[in-house]
């Protein structure tokens, strides 16, 4: 199973509130060759044959320029690629999963201390871990991450590798390859969807309007488990998507070990709270 990781660091519009996501999309191995084909086709319908293997960037394909047109009646063939493209991956059964940070230390998500996993990371290998062993018992996920040239590629391989083999929670994360892959983007559909997922999120959490029916499209592809915390008298499932507020959460960090064992969570809101994610 291959699970394609990319970040996006977005503001508001006066600068006051910054958002870092990592985001991970799933795609099946035995489908990734089809996925490749199919969005390039997607793309040359779109943007013409001789665009077929542009690279895909959230930035520009949902900038607000593409909005812009569409507000004035004209047709986006960006915002209707995205659509598209994003329709299609439901299709493939594709799951996506984040981790949104906005305290000012994390927002770079650059694992910068090899022997400490930055909590994005962890939060966003937590639920991967726990999607392979609720719906692929035996396989492994493999991480792919966008490459962001050797120096920070090290500092990301280091510190995923050191918290697999290292921690007691890493090495409980037995359904994840312990040896994270890169791969260019320009050249991968896969971070190129990620990017885009990225992208939407930190919009909708940086107050972007214009985004709101795309991210209830990608809402719709989140990781839902079918395992429960109860949290106040209440059961909430553990949810793809992890909004990390502040440093009170440390206790989230216990993890589900396994499918058959009951899960139990820290005192306070479930990973995803419905109003963090209400509709725009």
């Amino acid at each position: 199973m291959l699970f394609f990781i990319d970040e996006s660091w977005q503001a508001t519009h006066d600068q006051k509130l910054k958002a870092g996501v990592l985001a991970a999309v799933q795609i099946k191995s035995h489908d990734f060759n089809e996925c490749s084909q199919d969005i390039y086709s997607i793309k040359a319908n779109h943007l013409g044959r001789e665009n077929g293997n542009i690279e895909l960037k959230g930035k520009s394909v949902l900038g607000a320029y593409q909005f812009r047109l569409e507000s004035r009646g004209i047709r986006s063939k960006e915002l209707a690629l995205v659509r598209e493209i994003l329709s299609y991956m439901r299709t493939k059964g594709t799951m996506a999963f984040a981790s949104v940070v906005f305290a000012k230390k994390e927002l770079d998500l650059s694992c910068a201390d090899a022997d400490h996993l930055e909590r994005p990371f962890f939060y966003l290998f937590e639920r991967i871990n726990l999607f392979m062993k609720e719906n692929h018992p035996g396989l492994v996920a493999k991480l792919i991450f966008d490459d962001r040239g050797v120096q920070a590629n090290q500092k990301i391989s280091s510190s995923v590798s050191n918290f697999f083999h290292k921690s007691t929670a890493g090495r409980s994360f037995d359904s994840i390859l312990k040896v994270p892959l890169f791969a260019i983007s320009k050249e991968n559909v896969g971070i190129q969807v990620a990017d885009i997922i990225a992208y939407i999120l930190g919009g909708r959490f940086t107050g972007d309007r214009n985004i709101g029916e795309f991210f209830r499209m990608v809402k719709g592809m989140e990781f839902k488990s079918r395992l429960t915390r109860d949290v106040s008298g209440v059961k909430h499932p553990w949810l793809g998507f992890k909004i990390i507020k502040d440093k009170k959460e440390a206790g989230d960090l216990r993890t589900p070990l396994g499918v058959s064992k009951p899960m139990r969570g820290p005192e306070g809101p479930p990973p995803t709270s419905a109003a963090s994610l209400a509709p725009l």
